[in-house]
Parts: C-alpha cells; structure tokens; sequence
C-alpha cells in the first residue's frame, strides 16, 4: 500500500479511505453510498436520483441556504451525483475548511429531513432536468440504447434519472422508507484526498463510526443483454441524426477491460484515433466521433456515438464497419499510441483531488478495494497484441444494438433495417 493512502474499516461496516497530497492547500472530500438505480423496481423508478436532489433542500442542523453557503463561502464547490450502482456527496475546499465540508455532507446521508413541500418543489426540478435530456438527442439515443441492450423494465436498463411517470408518483415517506434500508453504515464510504493533516481524521472517525442502521443484502444481479436490434427516433425540428452504437461487453474485475480501455483508445480516443482520422478527417462524414468502455460492479458494455447529417447515415455505417473490420490488421501501428495514451491520463488524472476521490470510492463499490496507479499502469502495459485481437473478436465481433434520434426523413426506415454487424477477418 501507498505511505500516503490509508483504508479504515469501522466496526460499524463504513469505511474511511484517505489519500495524503500535503503539497496541496486544498481537501476533496466525499461520501458514497452503495445505492442507485439497480436498487430500484419500476414502482420507484427514479428515487434514488430524486434523494440526491431532495437531502440539499434540508437537513437536521442546515437548511439549503446555509448548508451551500458553508461551502461556498470560502470559495469551495459542492455537488452530488446518482450511478446505477451509488449515489456519492463530495465538496472542495481550502484546507482549513475541511471539517465543515465534512459536517455538511455527512448532514446530507445521515440526517436529511424530506418534508413533504421540499420533496414535490424538487420532483419539479427532476421533472424538469427529465425534460431536458429528452430534448437532447445524444441524450436520448444514449437512453434508448442501454433499454435496448439490457431491457427497458430491467435494473441496467432503466434510466437513472427515471421517467416522468414513476417520479410524478414519488412521495416524501418513500424516499424516507428508502433512505432508512439502503442509507446505513455498510453502504458507506468516507473519501479523502489532499492535505490531510488540516483534516480532523479523529473526527471524523467519530461522526462516521456513529453511523446506525441495519445492514441490509444489497442486490447480486445477473443481467442478461438482449438481442442486439435497432430503434429510430424521429423529431422534426433536427438537422442532424445522433447515433449510439453498442455491444454488451464484461464486469469491472474482469482483466478483458484493461484490452478493452486499449481498444476503446486507439479507435475513438482522441484526434488521432483510427475512427477520428478515417470517418472525420479523410472522409468528411462526421464532426465528432468516440467510443467509450463502460464497466461497473456487475456488467459493462462498449459504445460509438457520433452524429451526422441524414444523407451520410448509411456511408458513416459503412465507414465505421470498414474501420472495425481492419482493425486486426492495424492494431500493431496504434497498440504503442494506445498504452501510452491511457497511461499518460491515468497520471494527469492523479493530479486532481476529485478524480483521485472518485477512483478511490469506484473502485471499493465496484472492486471490493483502492487500486494504485502504478498497478494499473503496469497491468497497460502486459497488455499485448494476442490479448487485443482476442478480446477484439470475442467481444465485438458480432451484431451490435443500434439507437437514432433524428429528423422525420427517408433515412430513418434505412436505418431500422441496417444490419450493424462487425466480422473478424484476422490479422493478416
């Protein structure tokens, strides 16, 4: 273990993880709970997400004006976010701030008050957030695809943020029935990362050790990806068709995500990715294009987006496919540019306290414990072209879900019919 990184294990099952950096005048603090959208039925699609908005409205000792004000008032930032697998409470602040950052979020996971006025004045502003990425077409083609891939009533499947319907229904003693079984000791994780010895550790210890609560089963899922298909969504008022394009892929352990992140890289990361420099550059298709390797504690799955004008669909389709199809027979030129670019953001990434907290508390949900950079670098590097043509054919060698939004044009009964499929053709 890292001098500078400690974990501590309370006797009531929360858990502290610190990450020392005292040449910063700054501390990252956050607090995740081991709870989202996979915890979650169709009933309460939603609720999760809809705490997260509902405990900055009022807690035990912070109304929402004081409670910001603690943080901002010294020049930090607060904010909260919901995965589909834990909901996680952070604050930046100067060092000398640092106990009552942690006094704020801890407020929000352990004493949150739900009046009902607070719960319905922010069911409107969820409602309104709903709205919001309807009207984004990446958005709902990213929605539309992860329903298609994993099924719309299944837990990866529904959307975090839920729909309109199951929020409307939400009521305040539900996100307090909630909060009560999923908000305990065991699901919780303290992390810290900067200048740790202007934090209160022994504190904080206290506060975070007098958490209660029972501790509950959280759900082992096994979902089951659907037979690869395509939806089009057609709105009159676009221009331009967004295109999400994805294949089920492996769980977050699963040493085939360090060939995976590789393979992600060197087709869609950056400007000189293979997908970049044939589909926007050479060819004029697209203006931006990327992939992306997504992997959580239970599933994973790899996605294209990109968006173009209605006339290109079909030759963008066509374009992609090629530049999958020689993949094997280009590997070997893009592998070097692959690694080092994937390691070079592994430790720019480290010079951010978010980032570093972030890492520190996914990997403990999702991994069962604190990854070290120089352990992901290293395990990069093993990483060769066998390993690369393998995962390549194994994972992404066959049909893939297909998810559009875009204008009301002849393009889109073309492109419910497309067949995206990528076939292996070996290496030479």
């Amino acid at each position: 273990m890292e001098s500078n990184l400690f974990i501590r294990s309370l006797e009531n099952g929360s858990k502290i993880i610190g990450k020392d950096m005292p040449f910063l005048r700054t501390v990252t603090l956050g607090i995740g709970v081991n709870v989202g959208s996979v915890n979650e039925s169709s009933n309460n699609s939603g609720i999760s997400h809809l705490i997260e908005h509902a405990v900055f409205k009022r807690t035990k000792n912070f109304d929402g004006s004081t409670l910001k004000k603690a943080i901002e008032s010294v020049g930090g930032t607060l904010n909260a976010f919901t995965s589909r697998e834990y909901t996680l409470f952070y604050a930046k602040v100067p060092d000398f701030a640092s106990r009552e950052a942690f006094n704020v979020i801890y407020d929000l996971v352990s004493a949150p008050l739900f009046l009902e006025k607070d719960v319905e004045m922010e069911k409107n502003v969820v409602l309104e957030e709903i709205a919001m990425y309807e009207d984004d077409p990446m958005d709902l083609a990213g929605t539309n695809l992860l329903k298609m891939l994993w099924g719309e009533n299944e837990p990866y499947g529904r959307p975090i943020i839920g729909d309109a319907e199951s929020v409307r229904k939400l009521r305040a003693e539900d996100l307090k029935k909630y909060h009560q079984v999923h908000y305990v000791p065991s699901r919780m994780i303290l992390s810290i990362v900067g200048n740790m010895e202007a934090c209160d550790i022994g504190m904080f210890t206290q506060k975070m050790g007098d958490l209660t609560g029972l501790e509950d089963k959280h759900p082992i899922l096994d979902p089951k990806s659907q037979k690869a298909a395509n939806k089009v969504v057609t709105k009159r008022d676009l221009k331009q068709v967004s295109i999400s394009l994805a294949v089920p892929t492996v769980e977050k352990s699963n040493p085939k995500n360090y060939p995976l992140a590789i393979i992600a890289t060197i087709l869609g990361g950056g400007m000189s990715s293979m997908l970049f420099e044939e589909i926007r550059e050479k060819s004029g298709l697209v203006y931006s294009i990327s992939t992306s390797n997504q992997s959580n504690k239970m599933s994973g799955y790899f996605s294209i987006d990109l968006s173009t004008s209605p006339h290109k669909v079909l030759e963008a389709m066509e374009g992609i496919k090629r530049v999958l199809s020689d993949f094997p027979k280009n590997v070997h030129s893009y592998l070097d540019y692959g690694k080092k670019r994937l390691e070079g953001k592994l430790l720019t990434s480290t010079e951010s306290t978010f980032s570093t907290m972030l890492m520190m508390t996914d990997d403990q949900f999702t991994l069962g414990r604190t990854r070290k950079i120089e352990e992901m670098v290293d395990l990069l590097n093993r990483v060769d072209e066998k390993d690369i043509l393998d995962t390549f054919q194994e994972l992404l060698c066959k049909r893939w879900t297909l998810s559009a939004v875009g204008p009301n044009d002849e393009y889109a009964e073309k492109l419910k019919e497309y067949k995206f499929e990528v076939k292996y053709y070996g290496s030479n």
